[in-house]
């Protein structure tokens, strides 16, 4: 279990790993290594290697090497090894560390038109979340992101959430009233649980399977890939179909890499990202499904909330949430995403 504190180095978690000081030469660019690349990106991500952003990376590693002719080698450091999300954007902003793919919400604390996409029951469906992120309006968020040194690559997918609490039973939003919930450090999906009744916790992802077994918290809510590779059905009773909010994982890279870049690798880099994008899509997919199969198997009584249900947890949840987001990024910008939401429907 990663523990919190003083954050190490990278170069000491790197040294820890066995990766001499030839590597960390490569990191970003210098000299050539012994593989030849002449440049280097490494990428951390805080999910385990059984979780299909892994896959993602190493899909992206495969991309960016083959493409590049070896001129570009990349590594992928899986399980916290720099961090959870808040730490990899840091990291990344700074330039210490190339790739990372944080969810949308962390993000939001530091690049705040991110808030929109935690706004509850925003998308019907998978398709209906793609073609609003891969639109205009989705492309230019992820593109203003190079005012924060960040590159955006595309939108990986993290998914729709779902809630699993220790045994209570979720009928009705009154249900929630109470419930200790551990949420994302971000003000709009707090607020959103608020109206509700819960009890917003916001807690490092890291430390949310010990939370849940010790007590500490009653629930927590996660797309069903996350739920299954971090165990967390074993600490839980019940998991309700809810899928309140849809995750966005943007593909991020350190700008100040990227523009060190000739024109060629740049392409190559961008392309890979696209490519990756569709990738990890697919792979959401299968995981959702063999994720939800894994959790009923383990014994884990499974729900889905009715049609009435939702709309009322939905009303409650954007009353609260959507004048809050307008105080961050302004009325015409949420405007905008609605009116693209609903022509994309």
């Amino acid at each position: 279990m990663a523990q919190r504190g003083a954050r190490p180095s990278r170069r000491s978690v790197l040294s820890a790993l066995g990766i001499g000081a030839g590597f960390m030469t490569l990191s970003g660019c210098g000299a050539l290594g012994a593989d030849g690349a002449e440049f280097s990106i490494t990428a951390g991500h805080a999910t385990s290697t059984d979780h299909f952003h892994h896959r993602s990376f190493l899909k992206f590693k495969e991309l960016v090497e083959e493409r590049s002719s070896g001129r570009i080698a990349v590594s992928v450091y899986p399980n916290e090894v720099f961090g959870g999300d808040r730490e990899l954007i840091e990291a990344v902003q700074l330039g210490n560390l190339e790739l990372a793919a944080p969810s949308s919400s962390p993000l939001a604390a530091f690049a705040p038109e991110m808030n929109v996409w935690d706004l509850p029951y925003l998308f019907d469906d998978r398709d209906h979340a793609y073609r609003v992120l891969d639109g205009e309006y989705g492309t230019r968020l992820l593109d203003d992101l190079t005012r924060f040194r960040i590159k955006g690559l595309g939108y990986w997918e993290n998914g729709f959430r779902n809630l699993t609490t220790s045994g209570r039973t979720i009928e009705s939003p009154e249900d929630l009233r109470g419930l200790s919930l551990r949420t994302l450090e971000n003000a709009v999906q707090m607020r959103a649980w608020n109206a509700t009744g819960a009890n917003p916790t916001p807690m490092a992802f890291g430390e949310v399977y010990i939370g849940l077994q010790q007590g500490t918290i009653d629930a927590q809510e996660n797309p069903l890939p996350l739920i299954e590779s971090q165990r967390f059905y074993e600490v839980q009773r019940e998991l309700v179909i809810s899928e309140h909010v849809y995750t966005p994982t943007p593909l991020i890279l350190s700008s100040t890499f990227f523009d060190q870049l000739p024109a060629d690798l740049q392409d190559v880099v961008e392309q890979a990202g696209a490519d990756s994008v569709t990738y990890c899509r697919e792979q959401a997919v299968v995981d959702n499904e063999r994720a939800r199969e894994t959790i009923e198997a383990a014994g884990v009584n499974v729900s889905e909330l009715d049609e009435e249900t939702r709309g009322e947890l939905g009303a409650l949840m954007q009353e609260a949430a959507e004048p809050f987001v307008r105080s961050i990024v302004g009325d015409a910008s949420v405007d905008e995403l609605l009116e693209t939401v609903e022509a994309e429907r």
